[in-house]
């Protein structure tokens, strides 16, 4: 698999595509690590939890939301 992918990218391309993809799994697992600091009850925790493991892309979705929610909440106690 690897050599495919340097066969494909190159060295440089593939140094890039595994960074991309470890980036990729590190918003996954912030994602999934910070709905369970809402105070969601247990079963729609569990519900959302299954969900960003099932389609992860969710997760990603989850998390720019929350991003944004948290830099106007930010932004309103500066004012």
């Amino acid at each position: 698999m690897l050599q495919t992918i340097h066969d494909q990218f190159g060295t440089v391309g593939s140094i890039f595509v595994a960074l991309l993809a470890f980036t990729l799994v590190i918003l996954w697992i912030a994602a999934i690590s910070g709905i369970h600091e809402y105070p969601y009850s247990d079963k729609r925790k569990l519900f959302i939890t299954a969900l960003f493991i099932l389609f992860p892309p969710y997760a990603f979705f989850w998390l720019a939301k929350d991003m944004y929610r948290q830099y106007k909440i930010l932004k309103l106690d500066k004012d």
